[in-house]
């Protein structure tokens, strides 16, 4: 390992005493003047084992760590431009204790995603080419099961940000995160600044960093917890309006209509997780998801032609006739939920969903699931 990427990996070990001293005394002037009585005692939250490459012979572990190795593959198999934060997403990861894994180990996983890392829980933190051909990357947890997802952040910088200002929160004297991070967490977050506002860490998130749907389902939550119904809602519509295409902000929102009692109000709810957003999205099993919706026992097609009538005889008259690519993004889409509900293996598909995505002129995206099998 060259001592030029050596020093790019992470700050100095004098930069990471700086920060956390400088960190230190911007918490000790926030505290004295917000609140007394707090204890001064200071647990060390260090990160779990670092586990090095798990394939080293195809991607070398310093070229994982700098985001190398996730870059190439990205430019190379989707033929997109890689975050610029990229290489302290993968650094920050390691920090927090996942396994980074070579890029190109995607077997068994959403053809859509590229693997960064594997958590303890065996899921995988991953990156998310949308499917809507504007080249949007964003960061994702893939369940074991390989294709149930869950959105982390809207992209790699506001996951950095956020890591940062959670070790922050979390009153240790750790600063592996930001350390980690290095330049662009600096750029991104002043240390001690999530103590000097003074805020709970879901609004200084929301405020400072991002939105995030763990961090919105927080806030309604909170809103319930204080029985503002309405207040809850409207936190759930503006969840709904971040996340556009996503199932769970839908599945949530319809948990809060079924624990007021407001049964049609949840079944429209969890309606829409179906017919505008990917299923492996819902962020809930299938089943009760299809029996909240009134569905259940359908197979995909019987409730995508179900979804279809819906519309209305009068729909095509309304709307023209559905174009090729339309017609090729929407077998598209059958083909990717046909696989999360077990009708179909993932291998079985691959060639056939490349061909959509070419026929819809989103000739990256075939490329990028051609080389999911391409191991």
């Amino acid at each position: 390992m060259s001592s030029a990427l050596v020093s790019s990996a992470a700050p100095t070990l004098a930069m990471r005493r700086a920060l956390v001293a400088r960190r230190d005394r911007v918490v000790a002037d926030a505290r004295h003047h917000r609140r007394s009585g707090l204890s001064n005692r200071r647990i060390r939250n260090r990160p779990g084992p670092r586990c090095e490459a798990s394939d080293p012979s195809s991607s070398s572990d310093v070229d994982l760590v700098s985001g190398v190795a996730y870059s190439e593959y990205i430019r190379d198999a989707a033929g997109i431009s890689p975050p610029a934060e990229l290489g302290a997403l993968a650094a920050v990861l390691r920090a927090q204790g996942a396994a980074l894994v070579a890029p190109n180990d995607r077997g068994g996983i959403h053809p859509l995603c590229v693997p960064l890392a594997r958590r303890a829980d065996d899921s995988t933190v991953a990156l998310m080419i949308s499917p809507a051909g504007d080249n949007t990357v964003q960061v994702v947890s893939v369940a074991p099961d390989g294709f149930s997802l869950s959105l982390l952040a809207k992209t790699c910088r506001d996951y950095v940000h956020k890591a940062i200002v959670e070790e922050e929160a979390a009153d240790g004297d750790s600063a592996d995160v930001a350390e980690a991070a290095g330049a662009i967490g600096a750029s991104l977050h002043e240390p001690g600044a999530f103590h000097t506002l003074g805020k709970e860490l879901p609004v200084y998130l929301t405020l400072r960093v991002g939105k995030f749907p763990d961090v919105m389902e927080q806030l309604a939550r909170r809103h319930l917890d204080k029985g503002d119904e309405q207040s809850a809602l409207v936190t759930c519509d503006l969840y709904k309006a971040t996340f556009e295409g996503w199932g769970r902000p839908h599945w949530y929102l319809s948990q809060v209509y079924a624990d007021a009692g407001r049964h049609e109000e949840a079944r429209d709810a969890a309606r829409f997780a179906l017919t505008d957003c990917q299923w492996s999205t819902a962020g809930a099993p299938l089943e009760q998801l299809l029996e909240r919706c009134g569905w259940g026992g359908q197979s995909v097609d019987e409730t995508k032609t179900f979804i279809e009538t819906r519309r209305g005889p009068a729909a095509e008259q309304f709307d023209g006739p559905k174009s090729d690519k339309q017609l090729a993004e929407e077998e598209a889409a059958v083909l990717l939920d046909k696989v999360y509900a077990g009708e179909m293996r993932l291998g079985e598909i691959t060639q056939r969903l490349a061909k959509c995505y070419m026929d819809s002129d989103n000739g990256a995206l075939a490329k990028l699931v051609m080389s999911s099998i391409s191991i």
